[in-house]
């Protein structure tokens, strides 16, 4: 059987989003536990290292740090839901962030989606949950 049979087809999502704070404060405050459980319903736990283990949403997600960069203000780690069949293989997520006239233009990439559905589902997950939090939290 060829490697190319054996693969399974898998989903994405590419969003960007303009955030009313600097680089340095956006990337603290996706990084930093004590700010995370700012604006993230739920709080979150993040071990800021390659290989630190990350959750957010009270536990509803886990995952591990791939990429911290905080230099270059890149951020990747792996996403499963706690709802996702045990079998299925973890998505990725890759925060990108430059700095903007306004604060900060995100990049946000989120692969590996088992259905286009999951992938769907999340966008309006990062606008509800993450993005409009984030915002909502920098300019109160």
């Amino acid at each position: 059987m060829s490697a190319a049979a054996t693969q399974r087809k898998t989903f994405a999502l590419s969003m960007k989003y303009i955030i009313y704070a600097s680089p340095e404060k956006l990337f603290d405050a996706l990084t930093k536990e004590a700010l995370i459980s700012e604006w993230c319903d739920g709080g979150g736990k993040m071990e800021p290292k390659v290989d630190g283990n990350f959750e957010l949403f009270d536990g509803w997600v886990k995952g591990k740090v791939v990429v911290f960069d905080p230099k270059k203000k890149v951020l990747s780690y792996t996403w499963k839901p706690g709802e996702w069949d045990k079998k299925t293989t973890p998505s990725l997520v890759t925060w990108q962030i430059k700095p903007n006239s306004a604060g900060s233009e995100v990049q946000l990439d989120h692969t590996g989606f088992p259905s286009q559905e999951e992938a769907d589902k999340h966008y309006d997950g990062w606008t509800d949950y993450v993005f409009e939090p984030l915002n909502d939290y920098f300019i109160r």
